[in-house]
């Protein structure tokens, strides 16, 4: 048993109750827990000058729990099952262009930077949530211990200029935005899309779902055949 490791899970869960209750009376998203937490957490690691693996040795419970509440997105997405009967085949569509793109651009940035193979196939699962992005990593030879990371990454920068982005396109429709947070920021962008409106974050719930789906299936064989291509 690793006393650093029970003290960091710890740790881990009060940063986080700690970040909730600060986000929930300021409302700002750069105090969301996402943002909060890891950096909290890293300034624990550095003040005891302990390694990652001490972290993570009771932490990563807590990301075998994303496969969970992945799951429990399915209780909105019933609630409004009406609304997206009707733009199902839109969001079909959507979802299938943005992981398109989201692969497409992510490899042709690689190639620019001349990034190393491992870390180029991680880069291609990062527009995923991380329960669908580790099954897809593993197929496509890429690194368990970078796609949290990219992940992350991705769906911080989403979230935080997603707003931005959105308002200089001019185009005001609930079910495009909601598909384009859900695309773009997965689980990030639901909660920012929920905080927006419940009709975005539904559509962002099921975007998100459709385009995980949609990447472990068919990015494999999308990305073999753009690698002999490109």
């Amino acid at each position: 048993m690793s006393l650093w490791g029970i003290f960091f899970f710890i740790w881990t869960l009060v940063c986080y109750f700690f970040a909730k209750k600060l986000f929930i009376h300021t409302r700002k998203i750069y105090f969301s827990p996402i943002i909060i937490v890891p950096i909290l957490s890293i300034l624990s690691i550095l003040t005891f000058q302990r390694t990652f693996q001490d972290y993570y040795s009771y932490t990563q419970y807590l990301v075998a729990m994303l496969g969970p509440i992945t799951v429990a997105f399915a209780i909105p997405v019933f609630r409004y099952r009406t609304m997206i009967r009707k733009y199902f085949k839109v969001l079909i569509i959507t979802s299938s262009i943005s992981m398109l793109i989201g692969i497409l651009s992510s490899w042709c940035l690689a190639n620019l930077l001349n990034i190393e193979q491992i870390v180029k196939n991680s880069l291609l699962a990062r527009s995923i949530s991380i329960p669908f992005a580790l099954i897809l990593t593993e197929k496509i030879d890429g690194s368990i211990s970078l796609i949290p990371l990219f992940t992350v990454i991705t769906g911080l920068v989403g979230m935080l200029f997603g707003d931005l982005f959105l308002m200089w396109m001019r185009y005001p429709h609930r079910i495009a935005y909601g598909a384009a947070f859900g695309n773009a920021a997965h689980a990030m962008g639901i909660a920012r899309a929920q905080q927006r409106h419940s009709e975005e974050g539904v559509v962002a719930s099921l975007s998100m779902i459709i385009s995980g789906i949609i990447m472990v299936l068919f990015a494999p064989p999308v990305i073999a055949l753009i690698k002999m291509l490109l």
